[in-house]
């Protein structure tokens, strides 16, 4: 049975019914393509006590959002965002809500999905069924959960929900969402944080005493997530700023919070924690066309340094030209004396596909060098540099074709906006990117958040006309910093950061061999732009002088 099928059944003279009163339970089936992993019985979730337990868990979590007006309607946005960034959803996938409640959060992930995404959303209240209905959302289909088992299996690209798993059946649940993802598909929820101090402040006090007996702990977690037959199960600490702060105070600690959120022991403080995890298997993820602005069709050179890269140039190139293929001009991979098979790779790719160029660098090798070569052979009206472990956020890079397409001159990828996610940063090289950007909005640009991240999409001659004198990784900030100096409109967009993966190869940044390059370029920004800056120094100086300027005339 589809789910769209269901859908149609339950919605009977305009009024949302409960499943249960049309549908007959469903069979589990077989999970095609895994291996190693146990049928699931349906018969072994007690549905009926996991709806009761839920409902009240969805009751508890709707009054706590309704009370904290605007700035939890805030706070929701915040999280809708992560959703998106987090899962790199792409139009077409299907997306089911566990415990959705009025629709408060489904509203905000309605909005920034553009009804690109069909989203299911399952109400275990029926009175909060019936605010949900009054929404009206296009996009949404409302779905009782009376009876949870008439879901068919295999059925959801993604699963998602907010303070629905810590409880006592939370095995039983983790099964039961198993079993409605397609192989290969990822659950995302956010669950209040029951490491200390945390727990004494958040909605983990309201929880059974039952459930308290056997309180949660990480190792707890990771092990029931693997039983139920899920991988690359990730459970971080996650929104350190609290509602109770209002909304101006949030918006302004939000993007500086992320240092907080990274920081060992200090994230225990995070009032909720961040599950996600994979269901194994082998799912062909939707490569849809997402060029969407016909202004910059065929204008757009891709620069791409690679040392190295063999595991993942040819997967990047791919997934490029298939989402952005109406954009590309050229493809311009330049090969920075890898010892590996990148040349091999980049030349096969490049006989087989025309937009494809590959430039072999011999030593002395360094990113900055490599983006110079790149720059200077680039025949596009736009320069989109990037790394080839960029390759999970592609779709996000449509807010910089966005960007630019609204007249902008260029457009930076910030990972540190209010609306940026970092998926394993390390935190060292987190702290020394945020010392070196207080000493960037303290000294040259007030406004800046993250201009050393190599995504970026400028008008061809801004780069083309730009020194570079950093042979290494701070040519990054190079590219950021100066043309903001030379007074060109650029606007950062806020993005998503994840780590490698072991599949794809280890970075070739080293802190602590690269570091001084960054000291090293910010003073030498410092001492050739000093009409230029508009740090706060620079302006509190100037503000200064001007006064005693000023009444210095009125003396004489």
């Amino acid at each position: 049975m589809a789910v769209n099928n269901l859908i149609d059944d339950v919605m009977k003279g305009g009024k949302v019914v409960s499943l249960s009163d049309n549908i007959a339970p469903v069979q589990a089936v077989s999970n095609v393509g895994l291996h190693r992993v146990p049928l699931l019985n349906e018969s072994h979730v007690p549905a009926a006590s996991l709806s009761s337990t839920l409902q009240e868990l969805e009751l508890h979590r709707e009054e706590r959002w309704k009370r904290g007006g605007k700035a939890a309607e805030l706070k929701l946005h915040w999280r809708a965002v992560a959703i998106q960034h987090m899962l790199h959803i792409v139009p077409g996938e299907t997306i089911l809500e566990l415990g959705a409640g009025s629709g408060l959060l489904t509203q905000q992930i309605e909005s920034l999905l553009n009804g690109e995404n069909s989203l299911t959303s399952v109400v275990f209240s029926q009175e909060l069924l019936a605010q949900a209905a009054q929404r009206s959302l296009p996009c949404v289909h409302l779905l009782s959960g009376d009876f949870l088992n008439a879901l068919p299996s295999a059925q959801f690209d993604y699963v998602i929900g907010s303070g629905m798993l810590w409880h006592s059946g939370f095995t039983d649940c983790l099964r039961w969402i198993f079993n409605r993802l397609k192989p290969g598909g990822q659950m995302l929820f956010f669950e209040p944080n029951f490491y200390w101090p945390s727990r004494l402040f958040n909605e983990m006090r309201s929880r059974p005493d039952e459930f308290k007996k056997h309180p949660l702990e990480n190792r707890r977690v990771l092990k029931a997530c693997e039983d139920a037959g899920f991988e690359d199960v990730n459970l971080t600490p996650h929104d350190i700023v609290s509602s109770h702060l209002g909304v101006r105070l949030m918006t302004r600690l939000q993007a500086k919070a992320v240092l907080l959120e990274h920081m060992p022991v200090v994230n225990h403080a995070c009032a909720s924690m961040c599950m996600l995890a994979r269901k194994q298997g082998v799912r062909a993820k939707l490569e849809p066309n997402l060029a969407d602005q016909p202004g910059l069709y065929g204008a757009v050179s891709v620069v791409v340094p690679a040392h190295n890269e063999a595991a993942n140039i040819a997967n990047l190139v791919g997934r490029l030209l298939r989402s952005y293929g109406p954009y590309i001009h050229e493809i311009i991979i330049v090969n920075d004396s890898s010892v590996d098979a990148t040349a091999e790779v980049a030349g096969s790719l490049a006989a087989s596909e025309p937009r494809v160029r590959l430039i072999n660098r011999s030593k002395p090798n360094g990113v900055g060098l490599a983006l110079k070569d790149g720059f200077r052979a680039a025949t596009g009206r736009y320069i989109l540099s990037m790394d080839c472990d960029f390759v999970e956020i592609l779709p996000q890079l449509r807010s910089l074709f966005r960007a630019v397409a609204k007249g902008h001159d260029g457009a930076i990828g910030s990972r540190f906006s209010h609306e940026s996610i970092l998926v394993n940063y390390p935190f060292a090289k987190l702290l020394c990117n945020r010392l070196c950007h207080l000493l960037i909005k303290l000294f040259l640009i007030n406004s800046a958040r993250d201009l050393s991240n190599n995504l970026k999409l400028y008008r061809t001659e801004i780069l083309k006309g730009l020194e570079i004198s950093s042979r290494h990784f701070s040519a990054n900030l190079e590219t950021g910093l100066k043309p903001l100096l030379a007074g060109y409109d650029i606007v950062e967009v806020p993005i998503s950061w994840i780590n490698r993966t072991s599949n794809m190869g280890s970075s070739t940044f080293n802190l602590r061999r690269v570091g001084f390059g960054y000291v090293r370029t910010l003073l030498a920004c410092c001492r050739d732009n000093r009409k230029q800056a508009r740090g706060f120094i620079p302006l509190a100086w100037r503000r200064m002088l001007r006064s005693f300027q000023s009444r210095g005339a009125k003396r004489s």
